[in-house]
C-alpha cells in the first residue's frame, strides 16, 4: 500500500487506455513511486508508437492480477507524460476501482440488437451490464431462441456501436441471460472499456 492506496510492483504488466479515444497499449511496470498525499508516480516502458500517442493525454491504467487471493482487475486513472529515457511517467495516479472475479469493467446502459430469427425482426435489449468479456441482458420473459453463436450489435449511451459474436453461456432463474463476445475488435473492447470506465467516474463508484 501507498498512503492507504493499493501499490504495483516494477515487473507488473499493464494496459493503458487513452481517455480520449483510440485503443490500448501494452506496457510494463518499472517504478511505483508514492510522493505524500495519496500522489502516486507510475513509471511504465512501453513502445515508442504508445508514447507519441499518449504523451500528455489522460490516461486510465489497468492491471490484471490477484485480490485477495482472486483473479481481478484494478483501474487507475492518471496523466502520461514522456520521458527522456523512453519511458512513459503516469502522473497523479489514483485508484478509479477493483473488480474481483473480473478481467474488465463492467456497467448497465447499453441496448443490444439481436439478428433476425425464424423470420421474425430481432428484438432490441436492455444491458443490465455490459463488459468487453460479456454482456447479461434481461430477456423480458421472452426467452433465449436462438440454437448457436449470434452477432449481436451494441449500442453504446455514449454513441459508440460494437458489432460481435456473442455465445450463450448461461440462463439466470430470474430469466436474465449471459453471453460471452468473441471475435472482438481491440479498438471495439477499448470503446467498452471507456464506455465503462466513464460510468464509474461519473458514479463514483469503486468495488473492493
Amino acid at each position: 500500500m501507498v498512503d492507504g492506496m493499493l501499490a504495483l510492483h516494477p515487473g507488473r504488466s499493464v494496459s493503458l487506455l487513452p481517455r480520449a479515444g483510440g485503443h490500448a497499449w501494452a506496457g510494463l511496470l518499472t517504478d511505483w513511486q508514492g510522493t505524500g498525499d495519496d500522489h502516486v508516480l507510475a513509471h511504465v516502458q512501453t513502445d515508442l508508437a504508445a508514447i507519441d500517442a499518449l504523451d500528455h493525454h489522460q490516461v486510465w491504467l489497468s492491471t490484471v492480477g490477484k485480490l485477495d487471493d482472486e483473479d481481478g482487475v484494478t483501474i487507475f486513472a492518471g496523466r502520461a507524460l514522456a520521458q527522456d529515457d523512453g519511458s512513459l511517467l503516469v502522473d497523479g495516479v489514483v485508484r478509479l476501482v477493483s473488480e474481483r472475479r473480473r478481467r474488465a469493467v463492467r456497467a448497465a446502459g447499453a441496448k443490444v440488437r439481436l439478428p433476425d430469427h425464424h423470420g421474425q425482426p430481432g428484438a432490441t435489449l436492455a444491458a443490465t451490464d455490459v463488459s468487453r468479456g460479456g454482456l447479461r441482458l434481461a430477456m423480458n420473459g421472452t426467452g433465449w431462441t436462438y440454437d448457436e453463436d449470434v452477432t449481436v450489435t451494441v449500442e453504446l449511451p455514449d454513441a459508440a456501436t460494437v458489432t460481435a459474436t456473442a455465445r450463450l453461456l448461461r440462463e439466470e432463474d430470474d430469466g436474465d441471460v449471459v453471453l460471452e463476445l468473441d471475435d472482438l475488435a481491440e479498438i471495439d473492447g477499448a470503446a467498452i472499456d471507456r464506455y465503462a470506465l466513464t460510468q464509474v467516474e461519473e458514479t463514483g463508484l469503486t468495488t473492493d
